[in-house]
């Protein structure tokens, strides 16, 4: 994405140089390639995120995995935004780690919250974990609502990325937020520039 408000820009121009992986609290696969401005700020990112980093400069294989990863954007938080990619692409990234290579802990400050726990009483039965509801995916532009799931990019040489609707104006104007990264602003765009996902798409 090139400019989410409050990120940081590489050009359009910029050669893969660093990758960053690892996997969240729910297991799932992340990765994207830096170019050579940011890899300063990407590796620190990844430090603080949890996630591994490596050098894409001399191994002609990451340069090639790196062309099949989405790229990456460090934002001045100094966090970094690193999309969601496929087990087995993110397996094959992780054979280039070292040997018994350890990812690093991740900063307090980047974990969730903890959920309170509820206090269990004699007569109270076991309760199912919740789930996450299912949001609205719209399968044509004219059933895009409040709290539908839709793609969104920020540049023509940028990769697309969920976004959830949290507002339509009278005038067409959609405003969205960051699926995956909640704490950057909310932006706008016009129909036009909102892409849908396939309707069997699921994370």
């Amino acid at each position: 994405m090139t400019h989410a408000a409050g990120s940081t820009g590489a050009p359009a121009t910029a050669l893969p140089a660093l990758i960053v992986l690892g996997l969240d609290d729910g297991g799932k696969a992340h990765a994207s390639w830096f170019g050579e401005a940011d890899v300063g700020m990407a590796e620190r990112a990844a430090g603080m995120m949890g996630m591994a980093a490596l050098s894409v400069a001399s191994d002609d294989d990451l340069h090639e995995l790196a062309g099949r990863l989405p790229q990456g954007r460090v934002f001045e938080s100094g966090r970094a935004f690193v999309p969601f990619v496929k087990r087995t692409l993110y397996d094959t990234l992780a054979t280039h780690l070292p040997p018994g290579y350890q990812f690093p802990v991740r900063a307090a400050d980047d974990r969730p919250p903890p959920r309170p726990k509820k206090k269990a009483s004699a007569t109270s039965a076991p309760e199912s974990a919740p789930t996450r509801p299912e949001p609205h995916r719209p399968t044509d532009w004219s059933k895009i609502e409040v709290g539908s799931l839709v793609l969104a990019t920020t540049g023509a040489y940028e990769g697309w990325f969920e976004a959830t609707v949290t507002k339509i104006s009278p005038e067409g104007i959609y405003t969205l937020r960051w699926r995956d990264w909640l704490e950057e602003p909310a932006f706008t765009r016009k129909l036009i520039h909102i892409a849908l996902l396939h309707p069997d798409h699921r994370d």
